[in-house]
């Protein structure tokens, strides 16, 4: 199950007693917890939805979506007095083209009587579907989250990352913090920055580090990650924001999702005759993403594997 980020969703609960939906004794108690850490956020009460007799719903606020991450909500309650749990994990996701962006480029009405009507649920599953096409041809995410990364030294003021960083708030070198930016921790002794690429973090100084420059004979690793120490550096990960060929790329696949064509893709047709018309997709069709302009506009996008020998 997913959840956007940016944007407050509702998770629902359905009881159920005897294959029938059946009201629970109180309203749940629903409690938030981080996925990966089991860390609590905080709880809240469900309410009754109008529709059904034992469902329930939750509104989680914008402020708790704020990265991709994992999300666990136990629901608490109790029915003829046995007390009961349900436990629900949430994958909270970046779009790569916002819903309310798309129901406008694609021309789509977003209410009942519009012209091209199509219901909320509908433009998700479409974006979903562009997310997983462009995940699978690029072999990346486009979100951002927060974590930890670890990586190591090899006598450079530059520490390849292998991920693409946005900022950092703490630095460890062999598990000792090195850097904290919130306490203004640096014994480095030199500012550290994060590179243009945002694959690498780099110690900068005015002095010549590596060629003639002044060493710290007390602290000698001043100015260089050393050969074969571990680091580990906490912050945010990915993408600040989806990048603007991706979207498009995202916009025109959900176009694809729609149109009347995808149902032969999906089903490996190569050519189709109704008549006197026949129809043959190209063999492209069933590789990348099956679009060709959206080959093209993330082919800059794509991981390459490397064999070190």
């Amino acid at each position: 199950m997913e959840l956007y980020t940016g944007l407050t969703q509702k998770i629902y609960l359905d009881v159920y007693e005897d294959g029938e939906l059946r009201a629970t004794d109180t309203n749940p108690v629903v409690t938030i917890y981080d996925g990966t850490t089991d860390v609590q956020l905080f709880n809240a009460f469900a309410e009754p939805e109008l529709d059904d007799e034992g469902h329930y719903g939750f509104s989680i606020l914008d402020n708790y979506l704020t990265v991709d991450k994992t999300i666990k909500a136990v629901w608490s309650y109790a029915v003829d007095g046995n007390v009961m749990q349900s436990i629900n994990y949430y994958n909270v996701v970046t779009p790569y083209i916002s819903i309310s962006e798309a129901y406008t480029k694609l021309h789509i009405g977003r209410e009942i009587g519009d012209a091209n009507y199509k219901p909320f649920h509908d433009l998700a599953e479409a974006e979903r579907f562009a997310r997983f096409m462009i995940e699978n041809y690029t072999g990346h995410k486009f979100g951002k989250y927060d974590g930890t990364i670890t990586a190591y030294g090899q006598d450079s003021d530059v520490l390849f990352l292998g991920e693409r960083i946005i900022s950092f708030s703490q630095l460890k070198e062999n598990n000792k913090v090195v850097v904290n930016t919130a306490s203004n921790i640096n014994v480095f002794g030199y500012p550290i920055e994060i590179t243009e690429t945002n694959h690498s973090i780099r110690i900068y100084s005015t002095d010549d580090i590596s060629e003639g420059g002044q060493k710290d004979l007390v602290y000698p690793s001043k100015g260089s990650f050393l050969n074969g120490y571990k680091y580990d550096i906490t912050g945010v990960f990915g993408w600040k924001s989806v990048p603007e060929k991706v979207q498009l790329a995202a916009l025109m696949l959900m176009k694809d999702y729609f149109g009347k064509d995808n149902i032969w893709r999906a089903r490996y047709v190569q050519n189709i005759s109704f008549g006197d018309t026949d129809i043959e997709l190209s063999k492209l069709a069933f590789r990348g993403t099956g679009n060709f302009y959206v080959d093209k506009l993330l082919d800059e996008y794509k991981s390459t594997s490397m064999a070190v020998i």
